[in-house]
């Protein structure tokens, strides 16, 4: 199935957020993947990224890019990536740049499905939210190659 792509302009990051369940626990979560949009041929970097949850918010700021822990090369797009889990309701999910620019988007979160409900405002970003249902297909959703 086709997921929910929002993209706007000239873009910096890609962010990716979907339900997943934890494999340690089984509890279920919700993943969020920030990349760059940029590939990078020698080391698959770590972007390294502050994460706060307030009331109904998500914020992401960028911190920049860290060297991989292992010296073995790999190309790719920079990349931060996190479960979180009891995100339930409605959540606006904030991506700050190194700049200060600011992209905004809204969501709704539940165990089953996360849905795009405010379209991405201030810098381009671009949003990938599947439709398909984790529990439906027995799996968390991965989204490589995004």
């Amino acid at each position: 199935m086709a997921g929910r792509r929002e993209k706007q302009g000239s873009t910096e990051f890609r962010i990716f957020v979907a339900p997943a369940v934890n494999e340690r626990t089984g509890k279920p979560t919700t993943i969020v993947i920030l990349q760059t949009t940029k590939s990078f041929s020698t080391f698959r970097y770590t972007l390294a990224v502050e994460d706060r949850l307030e009331s109904g918010a998500l914020h992401l700021k960028v911190l920049g890019l860290r060297t991989p822990s292992l010296d073995l090369p790999a190309t790719g797009p920079a990349e931060f990536r996190k479960e979180y889990e009891g995100l339930a309701g409605d959540f606006r999910i904030i991506v700050e740049g190194l700049d200060g620019a600011r992209s905004t988007f809204g969501t709704h979160i539940a165990p089953d499905r996360v849905t795009l409900t405010s379209a991405v405002t201030g810098r381009a970003l671009e949003v990938d939210i599947p439709s398909a249902n984790p529990s439906q297909s027995g799996r968390s959703h991965d989204p490589r190659p995004l």
